[in-house]
């Protein structure tokens, strides 16, 4: 038997790999703080805020009971905040650092040495935006992202001769809930913005359009299951990303600065 922990299992992109695991023979322990507390079909759901420790050594205990070793563990826990630096933006960072990092950080912490003892994956959950140029206005969530890349990087080159595999995954623009907490996100802004009304328009105007593109998660859920199963995953995939994050990652910050000034 195969075992896999996933963090934020309710997510739309969580959802669509347990659905591609279980079809490779996994056992899923699903972990997230919206689960009613079950086993049914192959998967154990596990009730965890993964923003308190206790939850998430409550949850191997739990684990533990089944298995001592577990093959692949990814946390699909994370938000999005959009927002100025300065302008309302107390309590932001902390709070999207406290979802988007501590939490990854701490369930690879925990279930890490189960990882190891399976020779396992660790895929480490990052985003198009691990990559791309500051954005105004749109900073807390790429600010988060770049955390998580280089955590993931770090984490790699530590386990390399553990005998645990470490990849980060950066995921494009899916069709999930995200997308409709954004556009709620971009509503209260507007409402509350003394100074960036025109600028907030005109994002959000840009990225309705971007999320217009989403695709469909299973897409994600395929590409991880496969991931899952490889003996010597990249140190990065990129799935589905957008051509014009890539664009924005190359271009001189000189060019990138005037192509923003045209729009905020």
């Amino acid at each position: 038997m195969k075992y896999a922990v996933i963090g934020g299992s309710m997510s739309g992109l969580a959802e669509a790999t347990i659905i591609e695991l279980k079809k490779r023979g996994f056992f899923i322990f699903a972990l997230d703080i919206r689960n009613e507390e079950r086993e049914e079909e192959g998967t154990l759901y596990i009730k965890t805020d993964l923003t308190k420790n206790e939850d998430i050594e409550r949850a191997r205990i739990i684990v533990e009971t089944k298995t001592d070793k577990v093959d692949f563990i990814a946390n699909f826990s994370g938000c999005v905040i959009l927002g100025s630096f300065i302008e309302k933006a107390e309590g932001k960072v902390e709070k999207i650092f406290a979802l988007n990092l501590f939490a990854t950080f701490n369930f690879n912490r925990v279930f890490g040495p189960l990882v190891i003892k399976g020779k396992g994956t660790i895929a480490v959950i990052s985003s198009e935006y691990g990559k791309i140029t500051a954005i105004p206005l749109h900073g807390y969530y790429p600010m988060s992202k770049h955390a998580v890349e280089l955590y993931g990087d770090s984490l790699r080159r530590e386990l390399k001769k553990s005998g645990a595999k470490v990849t980060t995954i950066r995921p494009g623009a899916f069709k999930t809930n995200m997308q409709g907490a954004v556009n709620g996100q971009f509503d209260s802004l507007l409402a509350e913005t003394d100074i960036y009304k025109e600028p907030l328009l005109k994002m959000k105007h840009i990225m309705t359009g971007e999320l217009k593109k989403a695709k469909d998660p299973a897409i994600l859920g395929r590409k991880l299951a496969s991931i899952a199963e490889k003996k010597h995953p990249r140190a990065h995939y990129n799935i589905k990303n957008s051509f014009k994050m890539k664009l924005l990652t190359i271009l001189p910050s000189p060019l990138t600065d005037w192509i923003f000034s045209i729009f905020f």
